[in-house]
Parts: C-alpha cells; sequence; structure tokens
C-alpha cells in the first residue's frame, strides 16, 4: 500500500496538516474535512467514561498487506519514515535504512530497533469507542495509512513503556515534542471519533495551553467506518473567506451535508470563527435547505472585543440533514469590517 508520507515534513510540521489519503476504503459518504487551532480541536471532543471489558488485542487484526505488494502495514510505514530510504528486497525485506525516533530523538538503523506505534494505542481505542464497532472497522483503524499521525516508527523499548497509557498517564520523554505528540493525538481521536476520559481531556488541554496553537486539519472517519453510524455525527466544514461588507448586505457562505438521510439532530452544532473588530456588531443565523432560519446570535453594542470563535448548539431535528446550508452573517454597525474565516456544521 502506497503511503505517501515526507520523514522530513513529518519532522517539520506534524500538527499543521493530515498527510496523504491512501485509504482501506472509498472516503465514507459522511467523512467531514476539519481544520481547526489545537486548542479548539481538543476542546471540541468529547467526554466519556471508558469501558475495557472484552478488550483483546486479536479484534484489531494487524499487520495486513491491504494492496498485496508484498509489504505488510508495518513496513510501509517503516519505508514511509525512513530518513535514509532502505533497499526492499524479497518478501520485503529492508537493508541501508535509517529512522529517527521521534519521542525520544533516537536514531536507528536495524529495524528490529524500530516498532510501529499505534498514537493512540488498540486499548485506548477500544476503551474510547473501537469496541462498538465492526471487526472489519477496527482492521481499519489498525492498518490506518490514510493520516499519517495514525502510526509512528518509534524507539522499539520507549513504545513499550508507553503501553496503552493516554496523555494523562505518559508523554514522550523528548519534552520538545510533547506539542506535536498532543496534536496529533487529538487528531487521530476526532478522525475515529473517539472519545477522552476526564483526566485525558485535562492533560490535554493543560499541554496545549504552552505549545504554539497551530491550525490542524484532520479527514475523519465518522462511526469509525465506511457508512454511517444510525444517528451519529454528519456534517461538513468551509473554510474559504467570506468578507463581511461594513454595515451593508448579508455575507453569506455555503456548505452541503451528503450521505446522511435522516433527520438533523436536536443537538446540532455549529462552530464559527470570524475575524472582526466588534464582535458586538454582527448578527449571525443559519439557514437550512428548505429556508428555515435559525438565529445564532445577536448583536450586542456593549460588547466590543474582537472576532467571534464559538460553538452553538441548535435543535435542527426539524430539518433533514442533507441538503444546503448558509451562514448569514451581517454587520449591523459602521467603521469596522472583517471575514468569516471557518464554519463547521455538525447534524
Amino acid at each position: 500500500m502506497s503511503r505517501f508520507r515526507s520523514s522530513a515534513g513529518v519532522l517539520a510540521a506534524a500538527l499543521a496538516a493530515s498527510f496523504g489519503l491512501a485509504v482501506l476504503w472509498s472516503n465514507p459518504a459522511n467523512a467531514v474535512t476539519i481544520t481547526k487551532p489545537l486548542r479548539t480541536l481538543i476542546a471540541d471532543l468529547p467526554v466519556a467514561t471508558e469501558v475495557r471489558t472484552g478488550y483483546n488485542r486479536d479484534l484489531f487484526p494487524h499487520w495486513i498487506d491491504a494492496d498485496g505488494d508484498g509489504c505488510n502495514t508495518r513496513y510501509e510505514v517503516l519505508i514511509a519514515e525512513a530518513v535514509t530510504a532502505p533497499s526492499v528486497g524479497s518478501g520485503c525485506s529492508l537493508t541501508g535504512g535509517r529512522w529517527l525516533s521521534y519521542y525520544d530523538g533516537a536514531s536507528w538503523t536495524a529495524t528490529s530497533d524500530v516498532d510501529i506505534d499505534h498514537v493512540v494505542a488498540l486499548a485506548e481505542a477500544w476503551d474510547s469507542g473501537a469496541r462498538n464497532w465492526t471487526t472489519t472497522q477496527r482492521q481499519a483503524y489498525a492498518n490506518d495509512l490514510g493520516d499519517g499521525r495514525s502510526l509512528v516508527a518509534v524507539t522499539d523499548n520507549v513504545n513499550q513503556s508507553k503501553g496503552d497509557r493516554d496523555p494523562a498517564e505518559w508523554v514522550p520523554p523528548l519534552s520538545s515534542v510533547r506539542c506535536r505528540y498532543v496534536g496529533e493525538w487529538a487528531a487521530v481521536k476526532t478522525r475515529w471519533g473517539l472519545s477522552t476520559d476526564s483526566a485525558e481531556k485535562s492533560a490535554l488541554t493543560s499541554y496545549a495551553g504552552s505549545c504554539t496553537n497551530v491550525t490542524i486539519t484532520v479527514n475523519t472517519v465518522l462511526g469509525g467506518g465506511g457508512s454511517p453510524t444510525p444517528g451519529g455525527p454528519c456534517g461538513a466544514t468551509n473554510s474559504s473567506n467570506v468578507t463581511i461588507p461594513d454595515a451593508g448586505t448579508v455575507a453569506i457562505s455555503t456548505l452541503t451535508v451528503t450521505g446522511c438521510a435522516r433527520p438533523a439532530s436536536p443537538t446540532s452544532r455549529v462552530e464559527v470563527h470570524i475575524v472582526h473588530s466588534y464582535r458586538g456588531d454582527l448578527v449571525i443565523t443559519l439557514a437550512a435547505p428548505d429556508g428555515s432560519t435559525y438565529r445564532l446570535k445577536n448583536s450586542d453594542s456593549s460588547d466590543s472585543a474582537p472576532n467571534v470563535d464559538a460553538t452553538y448548539t441548535v435543535n435542527l431535528s426539524s430539518e433533514t440533514a442533507n441538503g444546503t446550508w448558509s451562514l448569514r452573517v451581517q454587520d449591523v454597525f459602521a467603521s469596522d469590517s472583517g471575514f468569516v474565516d471557518s464554519w463547521t456544521l455538525m447534524v
């Protein structure tokens, strides 16, 4: 299976974006591309009690050779992450390569010294949602080459010391990479719709508070597979800037939700990011595909703070989830302007 991942790019910008999208199935119709600042991504992770009952590592079949090229997932990651490219011989034997373990900064030339770590361990995934998946979905998770943050080549004994612990219990010993690690952890949990427990969420929030608030993009696999979880989340994001005229016409930004043939949720979420000098000047309205409107924010002349970075919960149960939705923003006062930076609708 081809896995488009640059080792140099990983080391320099792993928090900033998703990597290549060689996936184990065609992109599910309800997949969403989410782009958020690190701290927002972590803040939006759901919190739930973890359940270990019934866990068995064999419920996550790996390593597989999904494309039949003779190299299983472990070797695909080793080839992709080598800082010195190895020669690939018969049976996917690797010689002459070199690997840098970002967890501890160690360099290795023998593949036996390198483990492939599931950034969010299989047991942790089980605890936080994967226990409800099918075996096919768990296999997809265990062999996820669709996002370069899911699997990482690291020093074997460091990986073994990590085990199945979450960031409340373990972070890389190399302190300079901990911001990268919590970003990758949050990206994997977001990609697969996994929850956090309260201690884990608190630790992620604390670490991220000392990190640069970089923007992270995640291509989600909602429900952990190729079809929506019944009643589960569907949605979309629009990251195209739309200018908000000064005390003028309504700015309209649209997005389309597909693959979700059911009513929208009574607890639908609209996450809005707007750059504007005075958020109190703004009126924000959500318009459904049938033209119905839902007021998210009224103007407030006493609010002179800049920008809107907010998530609104809306009862959209009378609407159909699928269709084109609009975010309408109007500046009702004069002498300033701004733009809609991005917005995400989860229905």
